[in-house]
């Protein structure tokens, strides 16, 4: 179904003040902070080393004096000798020379609205509205969202000198509070809308039901328009305003926080910062993001402490990636005892501020790709089990200290037509299924002397066709084994001599997840083999592994270009197990096809994020070994490591730690440059600048 309303995209203006590096603290109020000290917030602002400060404007409670009829006042502005406390905040964050973020939520209304308006409500379908704490949830699909939304913009832009604008909780209501899931909304709007959308077909009824792939291409649509509408209906003021939204947005939103509980197996992902940050930096040169770090722990223990260690790690990640940090608690500050949280972050926003000339002109530098997959582009298992296989190769790529980038699997063809995969020597297509438009666009990249690498069933159709003209394989043989299937099935690269004998050289290495097996092309360079499945138990008939004729990965050229295809997920066994047997095979697979720029002989738990600014080579070392189960607590300090920079033994350098703040000792290796590094605490940031 074509979409005929146009790119939805907006970026920031060329000159743009929103371009440059920002950072921001944003006080998330209550009702009952209506008559707090403005002044005393600023100075909490300047003190954490932010320069904009994001409040509550409208929405859900009016903290201005609204006219609007479908606005509700807080109720206790009253107690406010202004009666005004979104109009003093603007006034004192401008006396210090500080930016304002009005913050609206309009995902929900009063009782009062929904009575006058239940044309604008989220329905069942069975046709009852959601209510949660008295408030009724809207539809961005209704009236409200699509119309009101831009009254309730222009009343605030007319009363006040805002510098930005964003919009919380801006989607369909399909979770709510209480973090259960909800059935997709059938308001009178939706199911117009998707009727139009989707070609007559019925609404599904239940999450995951029939037509529900449908549902969500139909709710991203929508809310890509609307945010194309805003943002167009805020800049026809030519004021520079900023404005803060979902993806499509000049600024993106993203939000850090330790909601594990929502997924599946309550499975925490330590780098959620870091993945959101670099998935747009490498394909959104030309708009911003901001991620909101929270301080608390989640939404139903907002009075509870994050730890110290994992706050700062979210604005780390965040400031490390090119990313622009946002220190999130409730209530007016002080009010509410989050100082805990705050103090080890206060120090990342700090520093931050201190070297703004450095992260000015900050960009990455890694040479290597991962292609991150989508709902829409899974083909085999469960959009959480692919998932895991990119997790897996993140994991393992972070561990052998090779930098890169993350790239959405959905923007390889627009990344391409910009020119930009050139600067990746190596590309790694994590099993990420479909690639469509991306298909030509890594022949391309292939054929002028790229460097791939591919995981399971990338590069294949649900029709089971091979997308890539680069791929070594012609075709898949089969449907992949998965499950019960690949049990005590094993992949080795190693020769085995005595394999008859049942005598096995390693590395033998445990293949969990998929194993696809394909028709290989002629010229392929078959290595290594499986050794399909065997009896398992009872022990004294646990034997009997025989070499097949599938080979652990196969290697082929394109243009001027090489192609690896590892036909399992070696990604998804080592986050299953955690063997470093799998992580290192995978790493000595990379190396054999790229010898990074920057790397490190360090600790596995430290992490180095390659870069570049005016400066020179910009190095970031984040120490993630107070990672724990659900959290990260207090880290070991890490000493004895060094940075190497590939070719660089003959310049004339000079190398300084930043948050140590000395200078670091050089010295040649072969044609390599080798850094000396201090003991590293939290983070570290090292800048390699040519001498003078």
């Amino acid at each position: 179904m074509p979409d005929q309303a146009g790119p939805t995209q907006r970026d920031l203006p060329a000159g743009s003040r929103w371009r440059e590096p920002f950072s921001v603290l944003q006080t998330n109020l209550q009702e009952v902070d209506a008559d707090f000290d403005v002044d005393a917030a600023v100075a909490v602002v300047e003190d954490h080393g932010a320069d904009t400060w994001m409040l509550n404007a409208g929405g859900i409670s009016s903290f201005y004096p609204t006219d609007l009829p479908f606005q509700t006042r807080n109720p206790l502005l009253g107690t406010r000798s202004s009666g005004d406390l979104f109009g003093d905040a603007v006034a004192a964050a401008k006396g210090k020379g500080f930016k304002l973020i009005a913050r609206f939520d309009m995902s929900k209304v009063s009782a009062r609205i929904a009575r006058e308006h239940p044309e604008w409500l989220y329905r069942t379908p069975e046709g009852e509205p959601q209510v949660y704490n008295t408030l009724f949830s809207t539809c961005p699909s209704a009236e409200y969202y699509q119309e009101r939304t831009l009254d309730v913009l222009d009343e605030v832009l007319d009363r006040y000198d805002v510098d930005g604008l964003f919009f919380n909780w801006f989607n369909f209501n399909e979770r709510d509070y209480d973090e259960v899931n909800q059935p997709p909304c059938h308001c009178a709007s939706c199911q117009a809308g998707f009727a139009e959308f989707s070609g007559g077909k019925q609404l599904p009824a239940v999450m995951l039901g029939e037509n529900f792939g449908l549902w969500r291409q139909y709710t991203a649509r929508t809310l890509a328009r609307l945010t194309a509408r805003i943002v167009d209906h805020v800049a026809a003021r030519g004021r520079d305003i900023g404005v803060l939204l979902r993806r499509g947005a000049p600024i993106v939103y993203a939000e850090g926080n330790n909601a594990y509980r929502a997924m599946p197996g309550k499975d925490f992902w330590p780098h959620a910062p870091a993945e959101a940050v670099s998935a747009h930096v490498a394909t959104q040169p030309d708009s911003s993001i901001l991620v909101n770090c929270v301080a608390f722990i989640d939404a139903t223990y907002r009075m509870g402490n994050e730890e110290p260690e994992h706050f700062a790690q979210y604005l780390l990640q965040t400031t490390a990636r090119g990313g622009n940090p946002s220190a999130f608690f409730f209530g007016a500050p002080g009010r509410l005892p989050m100082e805990r949280a705050l103090s080890r972050g206060r120090d990342v926003m700090r520093f931050r501020r201190d070297h703004a000339d450095l992260y000015r002109d900050l960009r990455p530098a890694a040479e290597v790709a991962v292609v991150r997959p989508d709902f829409g582009s899974v083909t085999g298992g469960t959009f959480w089990e692919v998932q895991d296989e990119f997790r897996g190769v993140y994991e393992a790529l972070l561990e052998q200290h090779v930098p890169f980038d993350v790239v959405p699997v959905a923007d390889l063809a627009a990344v391409e037509a910009r020119g930009a995969l050139d600067r990746y020597r190596l590309v790694v297509l994590p099993d990420v299924g479909v690639l469509g438009r991306g298909a030509p666009a890594v022949d391309a990249y292939v054929s002028r002397g790229g460097k791939l690498l591919i995981t399971g069933t990338s590069g294949v159709s649900r029709d089971g066709e091979v997308e890539l003209a680069c791929s070594p394989a012609i075709r898949p043989l089969g449907a992949a084994l998965a499950g019960n299937d690949l049990w005590s099935t094993y992949a080795t690269d190693a020769d085995q001599p005595r394999i008859g004998e049942y005598h096995y050289e390693g590395p033998i290495l445990p293949v969990m997840g998929r194993y696809q097996r394909f028709v290989w092309r002629p010229d392929a360079a078959r290595v290594g083999c499986v050794l399909p499945r065997a009896p398992h138990a009872p022990p004294e008939l646990a034997y009997g592994h025989t070499a097949s004729d599938d080979p652990e990965h196969a290697r082929g050229r394109y243009g001027d270009g090489e192609v690896v295809l590892v036909p399992w997920t070696v990604g998804r066994s080592y986050r299953e197990y955690g063997k470093t047997d799998a992580r290192d095979h995978l790493g000595g697979v990379v190396r054999s096809l790229v010898d990074p720029a920057v790397t490190a002989d360090l600790h596995d738990r430290v992490e180095i994020i390659a870069g570049e600014s005016g400066a020179g080579t910009v190095v970031h070392l984040l120490n993630h070994s107070g990672v724990r189960r659900r959290s990260y607590g207090a880290h070991v300090p890490v000493g004895g490591g060094s940075l190497r920079l590939r070719g660089r033994g003959a310049d004339d350098v000079r190398a300084e730690a930043l948050v140590a703040a000395v200078p670091l000792a050089t010295r040649v290796d072969g044609d390599d440059l080798v850094v000396e590094l201090p003991v590293l605490g939290l983070f570290e940031v090292v800048v390699v600048a040519t001498a003078g």
